[in-house]
């Protein structure tokens, strides 16, 4: 098997995708959908055949997502997907709530008229949307919204500490808020407000509307954890 699949990209660039990168991306996107179930054990074999990738790039894969914490291998056995624990989810939220808050702060600030657009668009994908009550597809315009808005921020270790907070805060959310019509159109509403503050430059405006919309969200699917802190 060919270890590589190339494609033309619009700037007349190959482009390489390895079959390690697919094969991170599919291991990955299961665990965080709960495809893989915690303190299950697959077999590499049996991960290779279904993604249908060489053994070579999915250990490689596995190994990478060892190090980022989602999987464990148990010698002689396979691979599991680690547990988030009850204080893990605290800190996440904890995290989540204070970080986010300071990117909707400064890209209402710092963000391009270009990337304030970008964000009202994704707000607009999400509203057109919402009738599906397609969650993994609602999730994805959802968290693709908080990464417009830290990228907006112009900080990049926020950004990419974003994107970590976001990935793994999907390990451990219940991910039932857009499975009937009515809590997706109160969480559209929520970011709306968001969107508008950051658009408007009302920084102030924009924060206060995260931090708004972060704390309801935890209420709604989260409340045993937000309201309820482990002892430590």
């Amino acid at each position: 098997m060919e270890e590589h699949q190339t494609g033309l990209l619009g700037d007349g660039r190959i482009h390489t995708a390895t079959y390690k990168k697919q094969a991170y991306d599919l291991i990955k996107d299961a665990i965080l959908y709960n495809r893989f179930r915690v303190d299950a054990i697959y077999s590499q074999e049996a991960i290779c055949n279904e993604l249908g990738i060489s053994r070579t790039p999915v250990r490689e894969a596995l190994l990478e997502l060892q190090k980022e914490g989602y999987v464990s291998f148990s010698r002689g056995k396979g691979v599991k997907v680690v547990p988030m624990t009850r204080q893990d989810a605290r800190d996440i939220l904890e995290g989540r709530i204070f970080l986010e808050s300071h990117n909707a702060k400064l890209a209402a600030m710092r963000g391009t008229p270009e990337e304030k657009q970008a964000i009202m668009n994704c707000l607009l994908e999400l509203e057109e949307s919402l009738t599906t009550l397609d969650s993994r597809l609602l999730y994805r315009i959802d968290h693709q919204f908080h990464r417009l808005v830290a990228a907006a921020s112009h900080n990049d270790w926020f950004s990419s500490q974003t994107s970590l907070i976001l990935d793994h805060y999907l390990r451990f959310e219940v991910k039932s808020v857009y499975n009937n019509s009515i809590d997706g159109k109160l969480v559209y509403k929520e970011h709306l407000a968001i969107g508008e503050g950051i658009f408007a430059g009302q920084a102030e405006k924009a924060a206060a509307a995260m931090q708004h919309h972060l704390s309801n969200s935890y209420t709604r699917t989260l409340g045993e954890i937000w309201k309820n802190p482990p002892e430590r």
